[in-house]
């Protein structure tokens, strides 16, 4: 299939410009995409005048993501039933438990927040929805990676780069060895392998097919005292009531 390479290119932009908060020059861009100062600019200016980019004109001009990409994207959630399905339990797990919930997608090797739900009683969580990280040394990436086919396993793990985020995060080996585990008790643990004062619980959903589809996760601070027997009691439960409303 013959790609548009515009399209392409400006598809890779917003891709990049959705990583940056404080928003990104043309030079930069340019740098990191490589390719022609020209083409950048006209494209830019395109998506900055249709409100899919917000330009902002001061020493540096900074290209950001604007309100037209909001609304683009936000259009996903309300024609995908999983959403409407999950907005609740998630929710309700959240007040239960006093901590944030999210629920992640797998994407080229790395887990999408797609959903987040945090009670009144939350104290921190870094995580947004959009943003993503590796599958490796996330409990909503293990989640999903126990129970994947032997062949899509082999694959996944293979695109990952198992960089040390922290002195807890596990090599390959490790993590290899650790699945076996996830896959018996049902739930998975980031304990301060991503960021080293935050511990998160994951599970996964399936579908009809008895895929797994997604995950769940409880996010809170670490803290000796968390009560995990709790947590991974009310997270399976909710996983298994999401499960089960998309036929599992």
């Amino acid at each position: 299939m013959k790609l548009n390479r515009t399209v392409e290119r400006t598809i890779k932009m917003l891709e990049l410009l959705s990583k940056e908060k404080n928003g990104l020059t043309v030079k930069e861009i340019t740098e990191t995409m490589k390719i022609p100062k020209t083409s950048a600019y006209d494209i830019l200016e395109t998506l900055a005048y249709m409100e899919i980019l917000e330009k902002n004109i001061g020493e540096l001009n900074l290209y950001k993501i604007g309100i037209k990409s909001f609304q683009i994207g936000n259009s996903y959630s309300k024609t995908k039933e999983i959403f409407k399905i999950i907005d609740r339990p998630l929710q309700e797990l959240a007040e239960k438990t006093g901590k944030t919930v999210f629920y992640g997608v797998e994407n080229a090797g790395e887990i999408v927040y797609m959903s987040k739900h945090a009670s009144e009683k939350t104290i921190i969580t870094t995580a947004e929805i959009g943003s993503t990280n590796p599958l490796y040394c996330t409990s909503l990436g293990k989640a999903i990676l126990a129970f994947l086919p032997h062949e899509k396993l082999e694959k996944t793990l293979n695109m990952q780069s198992f960089e040390k985020k922290t002195k807890y995060t596990l090599s390959k080996e490790e993590l290899i060895g650790e699945l076996s585990d996830i896959r018996a008790r049902g739930y998975a643990l980031d304990n301060r392998e991503v960021e080293e004062h935050m511990l998160c619980i994951g599970a996964p959903i399936f579908n009809f097919k008895k895929e797994v589809v997604g995950s769940i996760s409880i996010s809170g601070l670490f803290s000796e005292n968390r009560d995990i027997e709790f947590e991974s009691e009310e997270l399976l439960k909710t996983s298994f009531e999401i499960s089960r409303k998309l036929g599992y």
